[in-house]
């Protein structure tokens, strides 16, 4: 069982300590809120009060004992980079951290934070390439220009099998997968078969999973 601390327990540490838990982790979160701590003590499997902008607070936590060492302070970028550093000179073993702007992601950088996370603009990025992707259910970003999405096929793609359709050489995307709601009728709940084959059908209320850049995914929706 992997053992991860969370810094900071606000709206994204405690989601993300709560999604750690659900698979299998164990979990200390550590604010300095004692009421954010009794309140997360009932979603996770440690929580306690501290200031671990002192030293001697994340020393006392035995941070080696842990996989990993997750920063998820808010807006206070100076206690993000003063707990970074801390724990690089106690020789945590790998450390994720939250950065707010460009400058505080190079800091964080400097100090060697392994990992260093922007949630709120990955989020903006992607709902904003989803709003533009036509029919598009799902958006994940690859690189600035190439992404993974689930899109629903145009009307031109239904009944025909993926040979038929040639995506790969008519639009320079990979289908890497095909969604198909399960016989009982409920669309809401699908059976998902990755790689599909040249074969494959594509059926009425189908979903596309396709890897491609954004620009040709969305010829590719436009296709009549």
């Amino acid at each position: 069982m992997k053992k991860i601390v969370v810094f900071g327990l606000g709206n994204f540490g405690i989601t993300i300590a709560k999604t750690l838990v659900q698979n299998g982790a164990e979990v200390l979160g550590v604010d300095s809120n004692i009421e954010v701590v009794n309140s997360a003590k009932d979603y996770i499997s440690f929580a306690v009060c501290g200031d671990v902008t002192q030293k001697e607070v994340l020393e006392s936590l035995q941070i080696t004992d842990y996989d990993t060492a997750i920063v998820a302070i808010g807006q206070d970028m100076t206690s993000s980079i003063l707990v970074s550093l801390f724990l690089k000179e106690l020789h945590c073993r790998h450390i994720v951290a939250r950065a707010i702007s460009e400058d505080h992601a190079k800091i964080l950088d400097k100090l060697g934070v392994h990992e260093v996370v922007f949630p709120e603009r990955d989020i903006a990025v992607k709902l904003g390439n989803k709003i533009l992707l036509k029919n598009a259910l799902d958006y994940l970003p690859v690189t600035d220009d190439y992404g993974i999405v689930e899109v629903i096929p145009p009307n031109s793609f239904i009944g025909k099998t993926l040979a038929e359709l040639k995506i790969t050489s008519r639009f320079s995307c990979q289908v890497i997968g095909i969604k198909t709601p399960e016989e009982t009728g409920n669309t809401e709940s699908y059976n998902t078969k990755m790689a599909p084959s040249a074969g494959d059908i594509i059926r009425v209320n189908s979903i596309l999973i396709v890897l491609g850049k954004l620009s040709e995914i969305q010829k590719l929706q436009r296709a009549e």
